[in-house]
C-alpha cells in the first residue's frame, strides 16, 4: 500500500486536503504529520467520521526542528507501507510580529516554509515511487507584478534569509517580505527539484491557494485584522478570482497531486485552476542554484536521486 503524506493537514488547507483525499485515494494510506499527536489523532478520527477512510495514520513531527524531521523521516522509513506516492508540502506560517525562530537558530517564516519542507523532501526522496507527485504550497505573493496587499519578496542568499539581521523596519513589514519570500522559494525549489529529477518520472509542481481567508494564517495580525479576516474577507469568495474558501483550496490541491487530469504536469505553478508563469526572479538560475546548495548545507541533508 502506498502513502500520502500531507503537512499542516491539521487545519485550514491542508485538513480540507486530507478530507478530499480520504474520499478519492480509497487504497492508499494517509499518512497526518502533527506536532501534538492527540490533535493530530483527532483529526484522524473527525476524518475517518466524514468520510470511512479505513487507512490514516498520524506520526509526529515539527518542521521548525531539524531533529524532528529526521525522527519523522526515520520512523515513516520503518513504516511496513513505507513507499510514496504523493508528498504534499503544504504547512506553513507568516509571522508580522518580532522576529521568531527555529530550535535550529533560523528565521522562523524561512525555516518552516522553506528549509523545514527542503529538508523533509531530501530525506524522503529515496521512499519516493518512480512516478510519484511532489506538490509545495506556494502563493501569488511571491511576484511583485500581481500587486498584492503583502510586501514583495526580496531573495539574498540563504545565509541572510536564515539568519537575520536587525532592521529598522517595521515587524509586520519584515513578516511580510519574509512570508513572501519563502514562498518565492517554494517555487525557486520546485524548478530545480524537477530539473534533477528529470530522469525520473517524479513529478514536481507548486501551489497556488490563492487567497484563502479563514485559515490560521492571520495568527500573529493585530486584533481588527484577524477578525476581518475571519468574519469579513470570506465574503470576497463570492465575488472575486482566486480567492477561495479552505475547503475549495483544500479540493484543488487534492486534484493537483493526485487526479488523472493533471498526471502530466511536471515542473509547473497551479494557480486558480491552471498552469500559469511565475516571477521574473524565480526563474533565475543563479538564485535558485544558490538556495539548492545552501539549502542542502544547513538543513545537512543529502540530494539522493
Amino acid at each position: 500500500m502506498d502513502s500520502i503524506i500531507i503537512t499542516g493537514a491539521t487545519s485550514g488547507i491542508g485538513f480540507e486536503c486530507a478530507l478530499q483525499m480520504a474520499q478519492i485515494a480509497k487504497n492508499e494510506q494517509i499518512i497526518i504529520p502533527a506536532r501534538n499527536i492527540r490533535a493530530g489523532k483527532d483529526i484522524i478520527e473527525k476524518i475517518k467520521d466524514k468520510t470511512g477512510h479505513k487507512n490514516l495514520k498520524c506520526l509526529e513531527l515539527d518542521l521548525a526542528s531539524l531533529e524532528s524531521i529526521r525522527k519523522f523521516s526515520e520512523s515513516f522509513a520503518k513504516e511496513k507501507n513505507n513507499s510514496i506516492s504523493i508528498l504534499i508540502n503544504n504547512a506553513g506560517v507568516q509571522n508580522i510580529g518580532e522576529t521568531q525562530y527555529t530550535a535550529d537558530g533560523f528565521e522562523q517564516t524561512f525555516g518552516v516554509n522553506h528549509l523545514g519542507s527542503f529538508a523533509l523532501t531530501m530525506q524522503l526522496l529515496p521512499l519516493m515511487k518512480n512516478e510519484a507527485h511532489i506538490t509545495f504550497t506556494s502563493s501569488e505573493t511571491h511576484d511583485p507584478a500581481l500587486k498584492t496587499p503583502i510586501e514583495p519578496p526580496i531573495y539574498t542568499s540563504v545565509q541572510e534569509l536564515a539568519f537575520s539581521k536587525e532592521t529598522s523596519e517595521k515587524p509586520n513589514i519584515v513578516g511580510q517580505r519574509r512570508y513572501s519570500t519563502s514562498k518565492l522559494c517554494n517555487i525557486m525549489t520546485t524548478y530545480e527539484l524537477q530539473e534533477r529529477l528529470k530522469k525520473t518520472n517524479i513529478r514536481v509542481n507548486a501551489y497556488d491557494p490563492g487567497m484563502t481567508p479563514g485559515t490560521g494564517l492571520a495568527k500573529t495580525y493585530s486584533p481588527v485584522m484577524r477578525f476581518l479576516w475571519k468574519n469579513v474577507f470570506p465574503v470576497l469568495t463570492l465575488l472575486k478570482s482566486n480567492i477561495h474558501t479552505p475547503a475549495q483550496a483544500g479540493r484543488n490541491l487534492a486534484k493537483l497531486a493526485y487526479s488523472e487530469k493533471y498526471k502530466d504536469l511536471k515542473g509547473i505553478y497551479f494557480s486558480d485552476g491552471k498552469v500559469v508563469k511565475t516571477s521574473a526572479e524565480s526563474y533565475n538560475k543563479i538564485f535558485q542554484k544558490d538556495l539548492w546548495s545552501g539549502s542542502l548545507k544547513l538543513t545537512k541533508t543529502l540530494f539522493i536521486e
